[in-house]
């Protein structure tokens, strides 16, 4: 498929389109070309979108399928992108999101594409996601502006051990403030190292567990992150009591599903320090 050249188009969506497959167009043209106007482009379920695109990978060149104007990138269930080099020209990019992209692996991956990031989301990517945030934490100092300070304030990720470690807390540090975890099954508690390294988001306002039915417990030194206001706490199981230390007096919502007659008990006590927070399911 060859996609008409129109300069106008700001919005393109692909939605369980599995006959579709895109080639090159010669010289640029359709998405591709240099006068585009596309902010947003979703691909949903198409499975064999970019089966005949040359990935970059070894001695071939890579092409850039989108256009540099790109602000919003959603892409779901993917598995013939195959290499993050697709995405090196998008250093225009505000939100990116890559979830349940099966062979998508870092090569040829351009950390320049974050410089502008204000909302990123990968799951179910493998490894992806902590690769991404570790590459462009070790590449700071060499390839961005000299002062760069990370935009990114909406991160939503699978790998919550992957996240943890002081390089990557480091870079997100001054701006995020939504962090969620989701998905992540083998996670069953969190180190005293990587306890420490929480403590290094200091502008969290949101901190989100979503489905991580291996969690046995919530951080413990959740009581120290003093700018937190709201903890989603849904489908996690497992999970049989609150943190020793109690949680942040900043907190104003707790969103808990599942609860025990014990969490209750000890959500009470918490209460009565911080009579302003409101409990609920979800």
């Amino acid at each position: 498929m060859q996609l008409p050249s129109s300069s106008s188009l700001q919005k393109l969506i692909f939605w369980e389109c599995e006959g579709v497959v895109l080639v090159p167009v010669e010289n640029g043209g359709g998405i591709q070309e240099n006068n585009s106007l596309l902010q947003s482009l979703s691909i949903f379920d198409c499975r064999k979108l970019f089966s005949r695109w040359p990935m970059g990978m070894g001695e071939s060149e890579t092409i850039c399928p989108f256009p540099a104007s790109l602000r919003d990138l959603y892409v779901w269930k993917e598995p013939s992108m195959k290499s993050m080099g697709l995405l090196s020209n998008l250093t225009s990019l505000t939100s990116l999101s890559l979830e349940s992209c099966s062979n998508l692996i870092l090569d040829g991956f351009n950390p320049l594409i974050a410089v502008n990031l204000v909302q990123l989301a990968v799951s179910r990517c493998n490894t992806l996601a902590a690769d991404l945030l570790s590459e462009v934490a070790s590449q700071r100092a060499k390839l961005f502006p000299a002062g760069y300070i990370s935009r990114l304030e909406v991160l939503r990720v699978d790998d919550i051990c992957g996240l943890l470690v002081a390089p990557i807390c480091n870079l997100l540090a001054p701006a995020l403030h939504t962090l969620d975890f989701s998905c992540d099954e083998r996670m069953e508690s969190l180190t005293e190292e990587q306890e420490k390294v929480l403590q290094l988001l200091t502008s969290l306002q949101n901190l989100s567990f979503f489905w991580c039915e291996g969690l046995q417990s919530l951080p413990q030194g959740l009581h120290r992150l003093s700018s937190l206001k709201v903890l989603r706490v849904v489908r996690c199981e497992n999970i049989r009591s609150m943190p020793k230390e109690g949680l942040p007096v900043s907190l104003r919502k707790l969103a808990m599903d599942g609860r025990s007659a014990e969490i209750d008990e000890q959500i009470e006590i918490i209460k009565r320090t911080n009579p302003d927070l409101s409990v609920s399911n979800y």
